[in-house]
């Protein structure tokens, strides 16, 4: 069972520049004459009590006059720290993660990750790789898995809050920084329930994906 929207607090961290997509801060791009932003927020209002969104120290206003209805605060230097502060800055008894850049994941992949972490305390969306691929060290092939075995890590991923800010002691503690949220998780030992990713969620990164997102636009709903 979903948990209910007043339990959630629905985390955007949304401080990167977009280096590699050369085009200024993607959480501001605009598809159909909208900041991605604000299509995230329009599904994250659907399932959250709370949306709290982390930007650059300097468009905190822009944002916020942009997402009535959110809270903005001042991410850090980079998604893992943006993800710590959003996590100390929520009230929700369970926090679900997702990034400004996949503005195409549907209110069903919320909901079906929210209602996965009752179970463990976190979850995630893994796609199917749908080919055999390979652990590779040093230019050789080390270990290979069949694609049954293996997913590519998505967002949304969920967790009981008060598991998030103890794994993100933790990680501190340690001098751990992973580049998914749940890889905190997984290092601590804890167990994430994989739920079936979609295809269309990709994540804006490069100009080739901003290209292939005119293809992706009816997602936006």
């Amino acid at each position: 069972m979903t948990p209910a929207a007043g339990d959630v607090s629905f985390l955007v961290p949304a401080a990167g520049i977009g280096q590699r997509l050369g085009m200024g801060p993607k959480a501001f791009l605009e598809l159909r004459g909208r900041p991605l932003l604000c299509w995230i927020a329009d599904k994250a209002l659907q399932v959250a009590g709370e949306v709290l969104v982390a930007v650059p120290a300097d468009r905190v206003d822009a944002a916020a006059e942009l997402l009535p209805g959110c809270r903005v605060i001042a991410g850090g230097g980079s998604r893992h720290d943006s993800v710590a502060r959003l996590a100390r800055a929520a009230t929700g008894e369970w926090c679900l993660v997702h990034d400004a850049a996949r503005p195409f994941a549907s209110v069903a992949l919320f909901r079906g990750v929210l209602a996965a972490a009752r179970g463990s305390g976190c979850a995630g969306a893994f796609l199917d790789p749908e080919v055999p691929v390979a652990r590779i060290g040093g230019g050789l092939v080390l270990e290979g898995f069949d694609r049954d075995q293996v997913g590519v890590f998505q967002a949304p991923q969920a967790f009981a809050r008060a598991l998030l800010l103890d794994l993100f002691a933790q990680a501190e503690a340690a001098g751990r920084r992973p580049q998914s949220t749940l890889q905190l998780a997984l290092h601590a030992g804890v167990p994430v329930a994989a739920v079936p990713g979609e295809k269309h969620n990709i994540k804006l990164t490069t100009p080739e994906d901003w290209r292939h997102a005119a293809l992706l636009e009816d997602h936006l709903r």
